[in-house]
C-alpha cells in the first residue's frame, strides 16, 4: 500500500465526498497493490469511517481478480446507516458495509453487467436474461425486485456463493430452483467471458483512473509540503488494456433498497423464502487467493 501525499485526491472521490457534504481533507487516498494484477486499486478512506483501510483492502481482495478488474475507485465514508451503490466502475461504501463481501460482491456485479463484461450485453436488458427469467417464479430477496439491474446483481452473489463454498447456495436454501434459471444464465455468462466469478489467475483489462486534483482548503503547512510534492502517477502501464467508460450510477436504486421498505410481492413477481446465507471470511474462504494457490497445487482447476 502506498499512500498519497497531503492535499491530492482523485476528481471522483473529491466530487463524491462533496456531493454527500463530507470535507475532501478528511479523506486519506491509498494506491493498493495485490499480487494479481501489476495495476494497483486507487482507494479513498474517509478518517471517521467506521473501520479502518487494511479491513477495507483486505475484504475487496477476497474478490476474485477478474470480477475486481472492472472496478476504478472505492471511496468509503462514514454513515449511520450502511450502504453502498456504483457509478461508472466506482464504488461508493457507507458506515459498515465496506466490511461486508456480500455487498463488495453486488457492487461489483454491477460493474460487470453495466459495464458489459458479459457476451450478452449489457446482461440485465438483454433478450438472453429476460427469457431466462421469465421461466422462474421467484427472485432472490425483495432488492431483486427494485429492477432488473439489481435482480442481476443479487444473483450474482448467488452465483458466487454457489460455485465458491462447498454445498453451494442451493445447500441452504431448499427453494433455490425457484431461481435456477436467473443465477444459471449468471453462472454461463460469467464462465464464458473468462470466469470472472472463479478466484485465480491475474488481472486482464482496467478502467483508466481518474486524475488527481489538490484539495482546497488545506492548512498552509500542508500546501508548503504539496509544493514538494509530485502529482501522484495514476497512469496505466502501456501493455495494459483500458476499458471503455461506460455512464451508469446505481444510487437512486441502491437509496431505495436501504431506505425504503418494499412490501410484498412487488411487479407480481413472487420471493424466495428469506435465509441467511454467512459472509464470515471462514464461510467464503474460496475466495482467499492462498486457498486457490493451495488447490492448484493440488491439481485441483477449481474450488
Amino acid at each position: 500500500m502506498d499512500k498519497w501525499g497531503p492535499g491530492w485526491i482523485p476528481q471522483w472521490c473529491k466530487d463524491t465526498a462533496k456531493e454527500r457534504n463530507f470535507n475532501p481533507a478528511d479523506i486519506t487516498t491509498w494506491n493498493v497493490h495485490y499480487d494479481d494484477c501489476k495495476e494497483p486499486w486507487i482507494m479513498c478512506h474517509h478518517k471517521s469511517s467506521p473501520s479502518p483501510i487494511l479491513n477495507l483492502v483486505d475484504t475487496f481482495g477476497r474478490l476474485p481478480v477478474k470480477t475486481r478488474q472492472y472496478v476504478r475507485h472505492i471511496i468509503t465514508l462514514p454513515a449511520e446507516n450502511g450502504w453502498a451503490y456504483n457509478a461508472n466502475g466506482n464504488i461508493a461504501f457507507f458506515g459498515t458495509t465496506l466490511t461486508n463481501l456480500n455487498v463488495h460482491l453486488h457492487e461489483s456485479a454491477h460493474s460487470l453487467d453495466l459495464q458489459n463484461a458479459y457476451k450478452d450485453k449489457p446482461l440485465h436488458s438483454s433478450q438472453k436474461w429476460l427469457s431466462e427469467y421469465a421461466q422462474d417464479s421467484k427472485v432472490p430477496d425483495p432488492y431483486a425486485q427494485t429492477n432488473q439491474i439489481e435482480n442481476v446483481a443479487q444473483n450474482t452473489v448467488i452465483t458466487a456463493y454457489e460455485r465458491n463454498v462447498p454445498n453451494g447456495f442451493h445447500g441452504i436454501n431448499k427453494d433455490s430452483k425457484s431461481i435456477f434459471h436467473q443465477w444459471a444464465t449468471v453462472d454461463t455468462e460469467q464462465r464464458e467471458a473468462g470466469k470472472l466469478l472463479i478466484p485465480g489467475g491475474k488481472c486482464g483489462p482496467r478502467l483508466k483512473n481518474s486524475d488527481p486534483v489538490k484539495i482546497s482548503g488545506v492548512a498552509m503547512r500542508i500546501q508548503a509540503q504539496m509544493l514538494l510534492e509530485q502529482k501522484p502517477d495514476v497512469s496505466l502501464s502501456a501493455e495494459t488494456e483500458v476499458l471503455p467508460d461506460v455512464e451508469y450510477s446505481t444510487l437512486n436504486s441502491c437509496a431505495e433498497m436501504f431506505f425504503k421498505h418494499l412490501d410484498g410481492d412487488e411487479n407480481g413477481v413472487e420471493v424466495m423464502e428469506d435465509v441467511e446465507f454467512s459472509t464470515e471470511k471462514s464461510d467464503w474462504e474460496a475466495f482467499n487467493l492462498d486457498a486457490v494457490k493451495e488447490a492448484e497445487d493440488a491439481g485441483t482447476e477449481e474450488l
